[in-house]
């Protein structure tokens, strides 16, 4: 028998049964040895973890991953005594309750050996947390497969990572230390598990000698196959094409403002339009009459109506962390929006809409 912390093996297991395909009868592999209890998940992104524990015995355990998490969350003791019976269930226990969840076969008999990285750099959270913002802005539909992937390329000595949907993006720069790597493109499951799964301050990114996305903080080791498939070039073209600022605002106060106009409309369309000083909202066929002028913004140049869709609109806006942004037009990309920060680290882009008013 051995003894873990309830919360630390929760914590784990919670984001490992969260990045499964619902369809997935992988069960969880493990093995207790010298105060480390490891697990593997085997799906479209293995995960290796581990946990600390205390005791001596050594022993494998196969389960399923949800029944196990579900024991361990219902549980609320502070540790949780873990034990193999002849049958190789897992025994689950503290004080004098036990739950025993069977043994599951599959098609691994042990937990296969982590991919060793041939090529790594080092980053911190700031990646971790763009990667995850790229994924809310990957395409959802299949007529450019690359844009179904987050793209991590470089510029200028810093990672350059988006998403990008046919009218929508979201791009950012971050610093990173070591070797540059090749530019990969890795699935939005993946960027949405990493920044929950790995805890540490500085994470490493490499390639495996079989070009294997890896990612490891020592204890907690991911990778996921490296894609095939091209990135669109204009997802750079984007980000360095030269603009038109037109105003900069308040981001909670513009927030408000179009949250605001989402109320009045079904038809989610928004117009926008700056002069005399003034930004004014207008909204085609709305259900509630409003006269709607966002306050706190600096118009720096008059700029006719152009129409968005309001949810992408709010969506471009709230991803930022800054309290300031300033919006430019593109006019060689047939009136997109680009949204960015004073720090110039982080823009979205958002592709207007052609509408004709009656």
């Amino acid at each position: 028998m051995v003894t873990v912390k309830r919360s630390e093996l929760e914590k784990k297991l919670s984001v490992i049964t969260s990045s499964l395909p619902s369809i997935s009868t992988a069960p969880l592999l493990g093995r207790n040895i010298n105060g480390l209890l490891t697990f593997w998940q085997d799906s479209y992104m293995p995960i290796w973890d581990s946990v600390s524990s205390e005791g001596n015995e050594e022993f494998e355990f196969s389960v399923d991953p949800s029944q196990f998490g579900m024991v361990v969350n219902k549980f609320k003791s502070a540790t949780l005594d873990l034990n193999i019976n002849s049958k190789k269930a897992m025994i689950i226990s503290s004080g004098k309750s036990k739950v025993t969840v069977p043994y599951r076969d599959g098609p691994y008999d042990e937990i296969p050996e982590a991919p060793i990285m041939e090529i790594s750099c080092t980053v911190g959270r700031d990646f971790l947390k763009a990667l995850a913002k790229s994924k809310d802005f990957v395409s959802k539909t299949y007529e450019n497969m690359g844009l179904t992937y987050s793209y991590i390329g470089h510029r200028n000595g810093e990672f350059f990572i988006t998403g990008a949907g046919t009218i929508y993006q979201y791009a950012t720069f971050v610093p990173f230390i070591g070797e540059i790597l090749p530019d990969v493109i890795v699935p939005p499951q993946y960027a949405s598990i990493a920044p929950r799964l790995f805890a540490s301050e500085s994470v490493q990114i490499g390639l495996s000698d079989r070009q294997q996305v890896v990612m490891s903080d020592g204890s907690t080791i991911i990778y996921t196959r490296s894609a095939n498939e091209t990135y669109p070039t204009t997802a750079f073209q984007l980000a360095d094409a030269e603009g038109e600022l037109l105003f900069t605002s308040n981001k909670k106060v513009l927030l408000e403002s179009l949250r605001l106009a989402l109320t009045t409309t079904k038809e989610d369309m928004v117009g926008l339009s700056g002069s005399d000083g003034k930004l004014e909202l207008y909204i085609p066929n709305a259900v509630l009459e409003a006269d709607l002028i966002v306050e706190d913004v600096s118009i720096v140049q008059d700029f006719s109506r152009s129409y968005f869709s309001l949810p992408f609109l709010i969506k471009c806006i709230n991803s930022f962390d800054e309290d300031e942004i300033k919006v430019e037009l593109l006019p060689r990309f047939n009136g997109a929006f680009r949204i960015g920060t004073k720090s110039d680290k982080e823009i979205t882009v958002l592709q207007s809409i052609s509408y004709l008013e009656p």
